[in-house]
Order: structure tokens, then C-alpha cells, then sequence
């Protein structure tokens, strides 16, 4: 294609693809200091429906991932496209994802949201699959700053 800054080829499997949104565990101190908190709430009229909303929001924090984990498996299934090996390119003018049964490409201008997950740069342009990113490889091209200002001028962070 054109002037290509960076390209990398990867083929997500479930494992990978779930590694790449999965949250850290959950924060167990604070955790246990707001179910202490709930509790010892419940032995005060004043207190007590404040209680039950902070256990019932502990509850939620505590089954949340397994809703997260089954989302993230039936968005990878749901994405035909990422079971094959896929070809994620940017350059000065486009970002672009190929692949054998997909071959979507889009201007800088179009892109809407970007973030970054652990060691990936993710964009988020109208019209195509995200583009994912490795950081690691990136840095070592010495294209880094150069992709981040890209995603920095035409979108608004991910937060």
C-alpha cells in the first residue's frame, strides 16, 4: 500500500482476544472495606438503606467479570472476521485491517475514539473493525510517537 508507518499480522484465538479487554482483579482491600462498612450500616436505622446499596453494589463488583468474560467471548465469536489472520497497517493518510475475507481501509479523519490496554494501541474509526496495535513492536520501529500523535489529533481518547 502506501507509505506504510506500521503493519503487524495477528490471529486472535479467545484467550488472546479476551487478554487484550480483560480488567485487572478486583481491588480486594477496598472491596472488603466497603462489604465491612455495608455491614456495620445495617445496624443503624439512619444507615441502613445506605447499607444495603453499598452491599448491593459489593455484589455486583463481585460477579461483574463473569459478565465481562462472557460478553467478551460471544463479541469474539459474534466477529467472523477475527478468527482468520489479520494484517492491522497504518500510514501518514490511512489505518487499514486485511485479511482473507475483509479488506477495510479508512482515513485518519474518520477516526472516532483510541485507547490504550495493557501493551496495545486500539483505534476505533467509522466504517472498519478496530485496528489493534501492538506497543511493544511499535516503540522498537520508532513509529510510537508518531502513531500516538496520529490518534491523539484526529480522535478523542477512550476513557
Amino acid at each position: 500500500m502506501e507509505n506504510t508507518l506500521f503493519e503487524h499480522t495477528i490471529k486472535f484465538n479467545e484467550k488472546t482476544y479476551r487478554a487484550v479487554w480483560e480488567r485487572k482483579s478486583t481491588r480486594w482491600l477496598r472491596f472488603a472495606t466497603a462489604l465491612v462498612v455495608g455491614l456495620l450500616m445495617l445496624f443503624w436505622s439512619y444507615t441502613l438503606l445506605l447499607g444495603v446499596l453499598v452491599l448491593i453494589l459489593c455484589f455486583l463488583q463481585l460477579v461483574s467479570p463473569g459478565f465481562l468474560k462472557k460478553s467478551l467471548r460471544l463479541g469474539f465469536q459474534g466477529h467472523k472476521y477475527l478468527h482468520q489472520p489479520l494484517k492491522y497497517s497504518v500510514s501518514v493518510e490511512y489505518l487499514w485491517v486485511e485479511g482473507e475475507t475483509i479488506n477495510a481501509k479508512a482515513s485518519w479523519s474518520l477516526l472516532v475514539t483510541w485507547q490504550i490496554i495493557r501493551d496495545w494501541l486500539i483505534l476505533s474509526a467509522s466504517g472498519i473493525p478496530q485496528v489493534y496495535l501492538p506497543i511493544p513492536d511499535m516503540k522498537r520501529s520508532g513509529v510510537y510517537d508518531k502513531v500516538l500523535d496520529l490518534a491523539k489529533k484526529n480522535g478523542k481518547e477512550f476513557k
